[in-house]
């Protein structure tokens, strides 16, 4: 009877693995466990058959145990990364969200919304050429924005800073002069019989884009001095696009022009 007793006053110990991985602020529960246990290892007079404390004892040890892995739980948790305890990473697309002006002077407008183009837009269609930093009235910048697979034929986006923008399979309106779309994403967009008199195509992808009757003359199709990149005309329609002799020229010993864009532009 004394020997299981003394059994019963012995606590259960934390689990080796526990110890391995749990983190430190669970060291010191472990600890306390194995005080307890030499301390109820010390013989305690009691009267014989009171089992009371026996029973207070592995409760007690067995409250610890639960406590060591409950935190190991955690712990582990944690470090395999469950999504519903790790703080969740904003998905905000590039350019997004930059707040500015708009055409009115109302401020906190997103420079990336369809307002944006509205800002100036009569003005900028007839004098895109004043469409720059020192005319805030009329200077658009949506460099980086996203506008894939919108109908913005209604939009004028003459003598805008659209650098790095993402324009695939977009339609664009008549005006576009003067804009700067230097490493654009123009993949499959509609720019048909668009003013696109000394736009920027620098290190733009114009992969599928269609020019068809567009007025290109003094449109810069050439590399992108910032990344080295030269715009790509892989499938880019040229039919009837209007072309000075010297941008032709320039654009023939684009290696990425096809045998039809080569036909087309009369290589």
């Amino acid at each position: 009877a004394r020997r299981h007793s003394e059994r019963a006053h012995v606590a259960l110990p934390m689990p080796t693995f526990c110890l391995l991985v749990c983190p430190a602020f669970v060291a010191p529960r472990a600890s306390r466990a194995f005080e307890h246990r030499a301390v109820r290892r010390a013989p305690v007079p009691r009267a014989a058959g009171d089992g009371h404390d026996d029973a207070v004892s592995i409760a007690a040890s067995f409250s610890v145990l639960a406590r060591g892995l409950g935190a190991c739980a955690l712990s582990a948790t944690l470090a395999l990364g469950d999504p519903a305890l790790s703080p969740a990473l904003a998905g905000t697309p590039k350019g997004q969200g930059v707040l500015s002006t708009d055409e009115y002077g109302r401020l906190g407008q997103d420079r990336c919304g369809l307002e944006a183009l509205k800002k100036g837009a009569s003005t900028r269609a007839a004098f895109s050429d004043f469409a720059t930093q020192q005319n805030a009235e009329l200077y658009v910048n949506i460099e980086g924005c996203d506008y894939s697979n919108l109908d913005l034929s209604n939009e004028v986006l003459s003598g805008v800073k659209a650098r790095g923008a993402n324009f695939e399979n977009a339609i664009f309106g008549a005006e576009c002069s003067r804009a700067d779309f230097s490493d654009a994403n123009l993949r499959g967009t509609k720019m048909r019989s668009a003013n696109l008199y000394n736009t920027n195509f620098a290190g733009a992808d114009l992969e599928n884009a269609d020019l068809t009757g567009a007025l290109a003359s003094g449109a810069f199709f050439g590399k992108d001095p910032q990344t080295g990149n030269p715009a790509n005309l892989k499938g880019t329609v040229f039919e009837d696009t209007l072309l000075s002799s010297s941008d032709v020229q320039k654009m023939c010993a684009n290696k990425t022009l096809d045998f039809e864009g080569k036909m087309s532009l009369g290589c």
